[in-house]
Parts: structure tokens; sequence; C-alpha cells
């Protein structure tokens, strides 16, 4: 098997014009149109999303992540915080740092320590409302994230 990694930049694009190419002139339903377009914007807009600030807060998220393994005896791996770390690389490190803490939780339930079981839920619960605020630059409600799907709309 060959591997190949695609730039995250092209990777969007590719699939934004895969939707409007290939998708939408199939699509006779209004309401599936429109949702097929918004998709298509939301994917043209996913690499801005994720300009230096984004990549500065996901590093941010990863290095507290690492913080809550640490505590429970995962050792840190990966880029973690890195300064210059691309879109790919603080992908992959998510993805391994995400995999580490389901394996923390499955030994904490394992062990029975329903305390630390509690506090690892609550630490994943606060990341989930932090990436959802940072995806979409507003809170985690459904009017703000509604806001969004509008916007996205009118582009």
């Amino acid at each position: 098997m060959i591997e190949q990694t695609i730039p995250f930049p092209e990777l969007s694009r590719g699939l934004a014009r895969c939707v409007r190419e290939w998708l939408l002139p199939h699509l006779a339903d209004p309401m599936a149109r429109t949702q097929a377009e918004v998709l298509a914007a939301l994917l043209d807009g996913l690499p801005d999303a994720y300009g230096p600030a984004a990549r500065a807060a996901i590093a941010r998220e990863n290095e507290e992540t690492r913080a809550v393994l640490a505590r429970h005896g995962v050792p840190a791996e990966g880029p973690g915080g890195a300064a210059g770390a691309s879109v790919d690389e603080l992908v992959a490190d998510t993805a391994a740092a995400q995999a580490a803490l389901v394996a923390v939780a499955d030994r904490l339930r394992t062990a029975g320590d329903r305390d630390a079981l509690r506090e690892l839920q609550a630490f994943c619960v606060r990341m989930a409302r932090q990436e959802v605020r940072l995806a979409t630059g507003q809170g985690t409600d459904f009017a703000s994230l509604s806001t969004v799907e509008d916007a996205a709309r009118r582009r």
C-alpha cells in the first residue's frame, strides 16, 4: 500500500470541489442542496479557521491533555505544544492524546476509581466545549451554532 499525505488546505479545497461538482448537481431537494452548499462553504473556510491562533489554541489544549495524562502515569509523546506544528501534526497529536485518554478511562473504570473517572470525564466535557467554541468562534448553544451556519450560507 502506498501512503500519501495531502496537505490540509488542498484536501479541504478538494472536498469542497467534490461536493459542488459531484453532489450538488444530483440533489433536487432544496434542504439537501442548502446543506450541501453549507458543507462546501465550511470546507472552503476550514484552512483559514486553522490559522496560527487556532493552531496555538489546539497546541495548548494538547498540552492540557498531556498534563492530565501525566497525572495518570502516561508519558507525553508527540509534538504537544510545538510552536511550529502543522495542522496535520496537530491532528495526529490530538488523535494520539485522545486514544491515551480512552485507555486511561478504561483503566480507571476497571480499577473502580470513580472519583478519578469523574475528574477525567469533567476534563473531557470541558475540552469538547472548548473545541466547539474554537471551531465555531462562538458558544456551544444551538442559537450560536445556527448563526455560524447562517453566515456560511450567505457566502
